[in-house]
């Protein structure tokens, strides 16, 4: 009975998850459209600078070298400060360009806004706006979600808009390899996972509930898991301690899923947007990440581990757009 209940929270999470990741894939489109309204083909084709097999070989190894330098950082620094610091660039760039798309639309100025040579007033006010969301998050962390979806939101934009649909996909791919040996081989991803989650960074979006079981519904080896958190759970939640003498004890059931995965899929759909100025073949990828995403969650409720999603997130995208090629 213990594991049913686990069970529902887990359901509920994930669909927190699925929900947010659709809002960071269907906003990023629609906010991609604005960036190209009013443009051609031809004039789209001019942006994307990233169509060398070149340049996908190099971002991949810049994400892999950065992983390394991060996970190295972690081995020998045990503050805070300095993550908080590497979230806050974070945030400040890819929401900067959120903002800057927003104010460029609003305007009617979109074109001087992000390709414009000069610093402009929607310039200004979008780094403004930016360094308010990172001081927000840093003040009230209950936003670290907000804070994620609009970077992921920003991430997904720039990429999209810079790559050709083939060298996105091309890049996907690769990041899928990628995701694979970084958790399950060299397991550096899960390294940067913990500490992102110690220090509620802005790296990933989660949906996490507690829930009272009774403890006579608990079998030894769930006890035993129980004690092994108890520790952790009362100190991110004090107020439980209500539940001592109760019979009931707290079971805690997090769901997590990073920005990188939120980020990747919403630059193939806007790349997909930009190769047709159309909606249907983006919606086609999204709606392939929304099932490589509902795979995820499926495994992962059998595997009770971390996974790579990208991976089933590509499936996803590659089914649906062998579909849409089909249609």
């Amino acid at each position: 009975m213990a594991e049913d209940r686990v069970r529902i929270s887990r359901s509920r999470q994930m669909l927190s998850i699925i929900a947010m990741f659709m809002i960071v894939q269907f906003s990023g489109i629609l906010l991609a459209s604005l960036v190209f309204s009013g443009t051609t083909l031809n004039q789209v084709s001019s942006t994307h600078i990233l169509y060398s097999f070149n340049s996908v070989i190099f971002y991949i190894f810049y994400i892999a070298i950065l992983a390394l330098v991060l996970v190295f950082v972690m081995k020998i620094y045990r503050g805070s400060k300095l993550f908080v610091a590497f979230e806050g660039v974070v945030i400040f760039i890819a929401s900067f360009f959120v903002f800057l798309i927003l104010l460029g639309a609003l305007t009617g100025n979109m074109q001087s806004s992000l390709f414009g040579s000069s610093v402009s007033a929607q310039f200004i006010i979008a780094g403004v706006l930016a360094l308010l969301l990172v001081l927000a998050k840093n003040k009230w962390q209950k936003l670290r979600n907000t804070a994620a979806i609009i970077s992921s939101i920003g991430v997904g934009v720039v990429l999209g808009i810079s790559f050709s649909f083939a060298a996105a996909l091309l890049f996907m791919g690769l990041l899928a390899i990628y995701d694979f040996v970084a958790v399950f081989i060299t397991k550096h991803m899960i390294t940067i996972a913990n500490a992102a989650v110690e220090n509620n960074l802005a790296l990933f979006v989660g949906a996490s509930e507690i829930e009272a079981v009774p403890i006579s519904e608990f079998s030894k080896a769930e006890i035993k898991r129980f004690r092994e958190m108890k520790k952790r759970t009362k100190r991110k939640l004090p107020q439980l301690n209500v539940l001592k003498g109760k019979g009931l004890v707290p079971v805690e059931v997090p769901a997590l899923l990073g920005t990188g995965d939120l980020a990747v899929p919403l630059m193939v759909s806007i790349s997909a947007y930009s190769a047709t100025l159309s909606f249907t073949l983006s919606f086609f990828v999204a709606i392939g990440a929304i099932f490589g995403l509902i795979l995820t969650m499926f495994i992962l409720q059998k595997a009770n581990r971390a996974l790579p999603a990208i991976p089933p997130l590509l499936l996803g995208v590659l089914i649906f757009v062998g579909l849409y090629l089909i249609l």
